[in-house]
């Protein structure tokens, strides 16, 4: 009984703890020790990106944008899965974004952190109970919604010096980021309607806004440790 009360207690200082302790671990590793960079990955995917996906995935409007009603329950998992996938790729996109502003040690970190990502994604979700088959197929579906949205980012950052004024006056990196977070947005949406989106979807909107309030906290996140 005394250890649940103390857990109870505890619980809203976890996160907190958790990342004090990256910190420290961060500033104190060796060269040869990945413990800091599988803790750093873990935070990442349990403490920031899960709970803000699966926030997105029950919200009313995201359903009602996503057309719920009109698809088999079935289908709300896969969905769920390229929820997760747009997520952990903006994160892989900032961090190679950001690699080269870095110093020699950032960078060699957030690069490990990077490399180490899709690894821990696989075996949080045997832990989480999927089975090993489709935890290694999520694992491979990054691999290819990345790449699909890289030449996708290409053509919409294109698009953008060429049709947006205002894009005009944004930095070089924002330029990359908001290209990269609308790029995915589209492709997110195409995949979750299984290409029955429209020109102007508001699906897109929605996921645009979505995205960019993740990347701020991945930014904040990265910046800060």
């Amino acid at each position: 009984m005394a250890s649940k009360i103390i857990s109870f207690i505890l619980q809203p200082f976890a996160k907190p703890i958790r990342y004090i302790l990256l910190k420290i671990m961060k500033k104190i590793r060796q060269p040869d020790d990945e413990r800091p960079i599988i803790a750093t990955a873990n935070h990442i995917l349990k403490d920031i990106i899960f709970p803000y996906i699966f926030d997105i995935f029950k919200s009313d409007r995201f359903r009602e944008l996503a057309e719920f009603k009109k698809m088999p329950t079935s289908e709300h998992d896969r969905i769920f899965n390229e929820l997760q996938i747009a997520g952990i790729s903006l994160v892989v996109f900032y961090l190679r974004t950001v690699e080269p502003l870095m110093g020699p040690d950032d960078y060699n970190f957030w690069r490990d952190v990077d490399d180490r990502l899709p690894r821990e994604l696989q075996k949080i979700l045997i832990s989480y109970g999927v089975d090993g088959a489709n935890a290694k197929l999520m694992r491979q579906l990054i691999d290819m919604r990345y790449e699909e949205y890289e030449k996708m980012k290409a053509e919409v950052l294109e698009v953008n010096d060429e049709e947006n004024k205002n894009f005009e006056t944004l930095s070089p990196e924002l330029k990359r980021i908001v290209s990269t977070v609308q790029a995915i947005a589209v492709g997110t949406a195409h995949h979750i309607k299984r290409g029955k989106i429209k020109e102007g979807d508001p699906l897109i909107k929605y996921l645009v806004g979505c995205l960019m309030f993740l990347q701020k906290q991945i930014g904040k996140f990265v910046r800060n440790l």
